[in-house]
């Protein structure tokens, strides 16, 4: 059987782009399908892909209700609440660099993060890890003052606490434990609840 030799190269690729080109029937058709996905309510449950919270032994009550939502669904509401997810925040550090919030919880390793007037909560745990050897880092995060600065006040508005307050991230990146304000003993109140976490 002779096989039939190949058309000039030019004439190939015109016919290439004839058969993969979309005619606009085609290209609307499939805005249209893509609308209908989207809008389908269940490709819309964000509260169930990133605002599930639990109560557990792994996360210390701090007595406050749960935040209302109309659509626990699809509506996800953002709050650094024990036993909720970080919140989603981008930040600025010193040099000016964007950084997302949840970068800075590194691999195996507690993060306290403090209001900008919580230098205390800082120290505690600072004092806790050369201690104790705990993965414990802290920094302090406020909307014009801190190691990083929250420009956009989106992690102000979810963190919950005071500017002396702190929260206490664990490694799976959910809020372990929360303080509103500061305390008198803020080592002693910080140890207890990392004891209480780490089931000690």
């Amino acid at each position: 059987m002779t096989a039939r030799p190949p058309g000039p190269v030019g004439h190939r690729e015109e016919h290439h782009h004839e058969t993969h080109r979309c005619p606009p029937a085609c290209a609307a058709h499939g805005l249209h399908a893509l609308a209908e996905v989207e809008g389908h309510p269940e490709f819309n449950e964000l509260a169930v892909e990133f605002g599930y919270a639990y109560d557990s032994s792994a996360a210390v009550p701090d007595g406050t209700p749960a935040p209302e939502n109309p659509d626990p669904i699809r509506i996800y509401k953002p709050a650094a609440r024990p036993g909720h997810p970080l919140p989603h925040a981008w930040l600025e550090d010193l040099d000016g660099h964007r950084v997302a919030l949840a970068r800075l919880v590194r691999p195996g390793r507690f993060l306290l993060i403090a209001g900008e007037d919580g230098q205390a909560w800082c120290e505690a745990a600072e004092k806790i890890a050369a201690q104790s050897g705990l993965p414990l880092d802290a920094i302090r995060i406020g909307h014009l003052d801190g190691d990083y600065r929250d420009l956009r006040s989106t992690w102000t508005a979810a963190r919950g606490h005071t500017s002396q307050g702190a929260v206490v991230v664990r490694p799976d990146r959910f809020i372990g434990w929360r303080a509103h304000g500061t305390a008198t003993d803020p080592a002693a109140e910080l140890t207890t609840a990392l004891d209480t976490l780490l089931a000690r």
